[in-house]
């Protein structure tokens, strides 16, 4: 088991590092004075299953896709808010172009308030010549309500909250190979902490994997994904709690984008992700479980004005598993908007 006081050693030494890293990209001569802009959204959602709704609204390829889910025999449709601001600096320095950028984001639940949390983001975009970039992203939500559990640590099985605080490290690197092509190459690490009464769950994961677009032309785009993620828990060698959520996972991703008139675009992606448990332990509800999931979200989205944006959007989520317990569909409908300053 992961211990407080050596999670937070691990959570600190990461960090240093990242900032290190961020510090030597972006921290090369300026050349021209920092351009400042903001963007300000609120969405609107209405789901059939808060319990679903904020992994089904992450599983994406630029989001988190291995995000846990408790699936309970009761499905709650819900409303949630979505306000969400970003504030970011543009440079310039002897390597290129930089963007540096932070986030909050926020979900509100109007009948189960027990799910409000935040999402909170740093990336820095670093240009190193005409056809390459770089970005390097952190991104923290804490305390996250998954539902009620039943624990294991304490041999009675008594029905508690379970909580995880998700801490992430992303890096893109993108090159253009031609007029109409551009590949990234896409790695992530995390630590995943959960509260007390599942701390057995406490999970280091780690992925990487390519993504394609092709710009046929000037209103379409075309995007292929790949992502392979490996999950070790802590408690995958502890028997007594029978409790290893250790797992590989394999996702891909299509997606298209038109331009449909001067002010209107649409938005389709589909995505399926295989996930599989690893557990070997006697007892364990993970042995031989594999969950399927499907996806698909198209979003129309209309520019008001060059600053301002209206989105509508439908998402359909449906996962089934070897555990016929852990299926679960999820339907989200969502209205927003966005204005940039």
């Amino acid at each position: 088991m992961l211990s407080s006081g050596a999670g937070h050693c691990r959570l600190r030494r990461r960090w240093v590092v990242l900032v290190t890293i961020v510090f030597a990209v972006t921290g090369a001569p300026v050349q021209s004075r920092a351009e400042w802009a903001a963007i300000a959204e609120e969405k609107t959602s209405y789901t059939t299953d808060a319990f679903q709704f904020s992994a089904a609204r992450r599983l994406a390829l630029t989001e988190d896709p291995s995000q846990p889910t408790v699936v309970p025999l009761d499905k709650q449709e819900d409303v949630i808010w979505e306000p969400s601001a970003e504030v970011i600096q543009s440079s310039s320095n002897s390597l290129g172009r930089n963007d540096l950028s932070i986030k909050a984001h926020g979900y509100i639940y109007t009948n189960n308030p027990i799910f409000n949390h935040g999402d909170y983001r740093i990336q820095d975009r670093q240009s190193l010549g005409p056809d390459t970039s770089i970005l390097l992203r952190y991104r923290y939500v804490p305390n996250l309500f998954l539902g009620p559990n039943f624990e294991r640590r304490t041999g009675t099985r008594s029905l508690q909250e379970e909580r995880v605080t998700s801490h992430q490290w992303r890096a893109e690197l993108e090159r253009r190979l031609a007029e109409k092509w551009t590949a990234v190459l896409v790695g992530r690490v995390g630590l995943r902490l959960y509260n007390e009464a599942f701390a057995e769950r406490d999970t280091t994961f780690y992925g990487a994997g390519p993504r394609i677009e092709y710009r046929p032309t000037h209103w379409t785009s075309l995007t292929l994904g790949y992502l392979y993620e490996r999950g070790l828990a802590d408690g995958r060698d502890e028997i007594q709690f029978a409790d290893d959520v250790s797992y590989y996972l394999n996702m891909f991703s299509v997606g298209t984008e038109l331009r449909l008139t001067a002010r209107v675009e649409l938005n389709l992606v589909y995505v399926y992700l295989r996930k599989t448990f690893t557990s070997g332990l006697a007892g364990d509800s993970h042995v031989d479980r594999l969950d399927s999931t499907h996806q698909g979200l198209a979003e129309v989205r209309y520019h008001v004005t060059p600053v301002g944006m209206i989105t509508l959007g439908f998402q359909h989520t449906q996962r089934a598993s070897t555990n016929a317990l852990r299926n679960f569909n999820d339907t989200i409908v969502s209205i927003g908007g966005q204005y940039r300053f």
